[in-house]
């Protein structure tokens, strides 16, 4: 899910200025500190029209945000600074100005019109605005106080909007699918398959590799250089670590106060139900169908609503869940993140001691009892005072972690002290490492800063780069060049090599003879017996489903061919352990899974339309304006 977010994040990008206005009033709006620095006035130029750079900001947190949570829903509340990183939010923030002042212009151009009862609609049109049905003025200026939002920018923003959703409805007057679209996605996505293969196995291969003085030597000569012993470099330094820096760091209560009263939402411990289950698992093996499935689970709850049956007995006697039926059910203390979704909505209205009718989750059927409730609330200052200050001292730390390290460097530069010297008075151990290569660095050296290393002249002073665990400060203690070594002394790597890759010379000569046995009408089952190889079927193969034990259907571009094409279709293919000749030897679509998704295959074929549209469309309009951008941003 994470890598099609990714791969996909050009589509979020395109409108999410648009869809930004419901995301504020949904109560998220929140300026948040980003890696930029504020330079002119203007950040972005669109022909004749200026971004100021406090718009830029605003719509950088209000586009991180957006992200962050995204992310923070797709990944299950684990995300990194990596991950946040490679969305790139600075660039998709200048993206999202561009387009917007361009389909604005365009807009424009169009002779599109907004009148001042469209505005009003879009605000009526918003159910936060609503009481008791109708809306009501007084709870739309309340929501918008609440979010820091000024009513007249709020209604300028779905102004913006309205003028952007009329221009898309020209655009997109004409976008059609086809039932023939429908059905073409429907089989190329939803169709299973049942493959016939042959595994060729390099490590079955190097038995019938033959290895002798005069073939070695001959590889050797050819490929020296994947022998070659790099250069090797040990270094003299001292680590500025993290743990250091921490230790002269220091928080007032003033500032553990301010961080606890501006960040009450850190702090927030949401709902907590304590509460035992019984499920009915789904299970392809019984093959019950879900009326099976959920006419059990309602007999047991009526069972139990009858006192035929106790909840813990009704627990040992049905529950298909292994691990809690050995303890009454127990599931202990949960929150709403903590369970699949169709769970908490099944317990969440529940009372102490009340016991929920069957619902359903992906696992099956749940008759759940509720045996304890906590409400959220907010920790106290007294509680979390030693966490803040772990906190802000780690934070402090960190900010000033370079710009002490740097200035020991220079103090070490400039000093006409040893670098031992300056070093034990500062209150580090000056170290020496082992030796080391580009390919092979060892902590806390990385294989930048060895790169570095081998491009600087002399033992000159180093430094201060980011290492693993803090910064170095180093010189170069000693240096060996590169060489290749004689046959002689690496004879049996030069064999391992040979052996590994005459293997796969000989995996795929066999592979294409296969293929071209099949190009010539033979069949897989015979041209395997012919090789003495093993002939196996992956069943059930889907785009979502692959077979972990043929290899080949876990890389897309093969699923992508399998799919695209017909039964009889066949083909070769390299994994890293051995080489795959498949045959595609049914493929089926249940029609039934065709009228249950043929509408949502309609609208997602239809979105990808507009998408296209859109980006070209956007796509053409850049390259008609000049657009800067300041270097600052």
């Amino acid at each position: 899910m994470l890598g099609y977010f990714r791969e996909n994040i050009k589509k979020f990008a395109i409108f999410l200025w648009i869809a930004a206005i419901a995301f504020i009033i949904g109560g998220a709006y929140m300026f948040v500190k980003g890696p930029f620095r504020m330079g002119s006035n203007t950040a972005i130029e669109v022909g004749n029209v200026k971004i100021t750079t406090p718009e830029y900001q605003k719509t950088y947190n209000n586009i991180y945000k957006f992200y962050v949570q995204l992310l923070t829903q797709i990944k299950g509340g684990k995300i990194t600074e990596e991950d946040i990183k490679k969305l790139n939010i600075k660039q998709k923030t200048i993206d999202t100005l561009i387009e917007r002042t361009l389909l604005l212009q365009e807009a424009e151009k169009e002779g599109i019109k907004v009148s001042d009862e469209d505005v009003q609609k879009a605000v009526e049109s918003n159910n936060a605005f609503y009481v008791n049905g109708h809306f009501s003025k007084e709870k739309y200026l309340a929501v918008l106080k609440a979010n820091n939002i000024n009513p007249k920018e709020y209604e300028n923003s779905l102004r913006v909007s309205a003028y952007i959703n009329k221009l898309k409805k020209k655009l997109f007057k004409d976008v059609k699918v086809t039932p023939e679209d429908v059905r073409k996605y429907f089989e190329e996505n939803y169709s299973t398959a049942d493959l016939d293969y042959v595994y060729l196995p390099f490590e079955k291969m190097k038995k019938d590799v033959v290895v002798n003085d005069t073939k070695l030597k001959e590889y050797y000569s050819k490929h020296k250089e994947e022998f070659r012993i790099p250069t090797q470099i040990k270094f003299k330094y001292i680590l500025f670590s993290l743990k250091y820096e921490k230790s002269k760091m220091k928080v007032t209560d003033n500032e553990t106060k301010i961080f606890y009263n501006s960040h009450q939402s850190y702090f927030k411990v949401p709902k907590r139900i304590k509460v035992a289950h019984i499920l009915i698992a789904s299970d392809k093996k019984n093959k019950k169908t879900d009326e099976q499935l959920k006419k059990e689970a309602e007999d047991i709850y009526k069972s139990i609503k009858e006192k035929k049956i106790t909840f813990k007995e009704a627990v040992k006697k049905y529950s298909d869940d292994t691990f809690t039926k050995k303890v009454d059910g127990e599931l202990g203390y949960i929150t709403k993140s903590m369970v699949v979704p169709g769970f908490w909505d099944g317990i969440k209205n529940l009372k102490v001691g009340e016991i929920s009718k069957p619902f359903k989750s992906k696992f099956g059927y749940h008759i759940a009892m509720v045996e304890d409730i906590k409400e959220p609330y907010i920790r106290k200052y007294k509680d979390v005072k030693k966490d803040i200050i772990g906190y802000l001292t780690e934070k402090k730390a960190e900010d000033n972690l370079f710009i002490d390290a740097k200035r020991l460097f220079v103090k070490i530069r400039d000093s006409k002290e040893k670098f031992e010297d300056i070093a034990t008075k500062e209150g580090f151990e000056v170290k020496i490492s082992p030796y080391m290569s580009l390919k092979s660095p060892k902590a806390p050296f990385t294989a930048a800063i060895v790169k570095n290393a081998l491009m600087s002249e002399g033992k000159k002073l180093l430094g201060p780069d980011e290492a693993v665990g803090g910064y170095v400060i180093y010189t170069i203690k000693d240096k060996k060049p590169s060489y290749i070594p004689a046959f002689d002394k690496i004879k049996d790597k030069v064999k391992k090599a040979y052996v590994e890759s005459q293997s796969k010379v000989l995996a795929s000569r066999k592979a294409q003879k296969i293929y071209e046995g099949l190009k010539k009408g033979k069949k897989l089952s015979k041209l395997a017996e012919t090789l003495h190889l093993k002939l196996k079927t992956a069943k059930g193969v889907s785009k979502f489903s692959p077979d972990d034990k043929m290899e080949c259907t876990l890389k897309e571009s093969v699923i992508e061919k399998i799919f695209k094409n017909k039964v009889g279709f066949f083909d070769k293919c390299s994994t890293p352990k051995g080489y795959y000749v498949y045959y595609v030897k049914t493929k089926h679509a249940k029609e039934e899974d065709f009228k249950k998704y043929k509408k949502s295959i309609e609208e997602q074929l239809r979105s990808q339309k507009e998408y296209d549209i859109m980006n070209n469309f956007i796509e053409k309009l850049k390259k008609q304006v000049k657009i800067k951008i300041n270097p600052k941003l």
